[in-house]
């Protein structure tokens, strides 16, 4: 590989330790193989006088998402022995944890897509298995990821629910602007959930975002007293399409008695991101069942709130569709 395209890549792929090789691709999937540049120093005593100790087998490790395409690294990982403190160390840890098909980005990334999207969905879109997925929460559990938040001057914390295949349900802690994850607690209470916010420095604390359930707030509000608590706007949208919904399924199975079929998608996509001639299908639609229209047009009239490219300009919206 030409130097040029090498420091490219490892800059793209953030791996500037790491000597790129060969680069293939194939119909699903782009394979990179790696070794580490320079030379290492022990971990545990920081000697730089080492001794190689055998070789571990070539693994490969899902690292990112490019283009629809997994990127797979193949790493030929060496290990080492220390002269000093005699101690044994395999190379690459900082990328891989032991025995780990995941590398240290491609986890933090499957962690953050969990922040607002079921298990379902994020193995749909990834390709991460559920039995994975759900290690990587339960390794988050230890407390010690809390432990940058104490360095931090501004805390924002997001607070969600998330089910392991729609049986369990476990709350979620994530830093939103640092987009961490800082905690995934062992079920839904609310006594667990609060016991787990006691431990983070309350004044730092600046803004909470919940979704819409009340004792989510109360809690928030219990612990954080100067916080400012806020709904996801994902939560808000995510319940006027189901109010939506609910009125389309209403009037079609109950009113219509299941005579005529209402269609669904087109009245939960954003009316924006539909071409003019489908704008004209919902409208007609919206004549032939005006009951819909109140719940169409609250729907879109939240869609466009959030849209707006400040809060004065929302706040003006909003006063203006309560004054109509």
């Amino acid at each position: 590989m030409a130097k040029g395209q090498d420091n490219g890549t490892t800059i793209l792929l953030g791996l500037e330790d790491y000597k790129v090789g060969e680069v293939w691709g194939g119909e699903d999937r782009v394979m990179v193989k790696i070794e580490v540049k320079g030379r290492e120093k022990c971990p545990h005593c920081g000697s730089s006088r080492l001794y190689g100790h055998g070789k571990c087998k070539s693994r490969e490790m899902l690292h990112t998402w490019s283009n629809g395409k997994k990127v797979y690294l193949e790493f030929h990982r060496r290990r080492w022995k220390c002269c000093n403190c005699k101690r044994t160390f395999t190379e690459g840890r900082e990328l891989v944890r032991s025995r780990s098909r995941l590398t240290r980005p491609a986890e933090a990334e499957a962690l953050w897509q969990l922040k607002d999207r079921n298990f379902s969905q994020v193995t749909r879109e990834l390709g991460v298995g559920y039995g994975t997925l759900r290690r990587l929460l339960e390794r988050e559990i230890d407390e010690e990821a809390m432990g940058f938040m104490q360095d931090e001057d501004e805390i924002y914390l997001g607070i969600d629910e998330h089910s392991f295949r729609h049986q369990e349900l476990v709350h979620t802690v994530t830093e939103v602007k640092q987009r961490k994850v800082v905690g995934i607690l062992r079920d839904d209470r609310i006594v667990t959930l609060k016991k787990f916010l006691t431990k983070i420095p309350a004044g730092k604390v600046k803004e909470v975002c919940i979704d819409m359930k009340e004792s989510l707030r109360k809690a928030a509000e219990a612990v954080f007293p100067l916080a400012k608590v806020v709904v996801d706007p994902f939560h808000v949208i995510a319940d006027s399409n189901r109010r939506m919904d609910e009125a389309r399924r209403i009037e079609q199975d109950v009113h219509r008695k299941r005579q005529v079929q209402i269609p669904k998608k087109i009245f939960l996509v954003g009316r924006e991101k539909l071409t003019e001639e489908k704008k004209q299908k919902v409208d007609t639609l919206l004549e032939r069942y005006p009951a819909l229209k109140g719940f169409y047009w609250a729907k879109e009239k939240i869609r466009e709130l959030y849209r707006q490219p400040s809060r004065g300009e929302a706040t003006k919206l909003l006063e203006n569709s309560s004054s109509t």
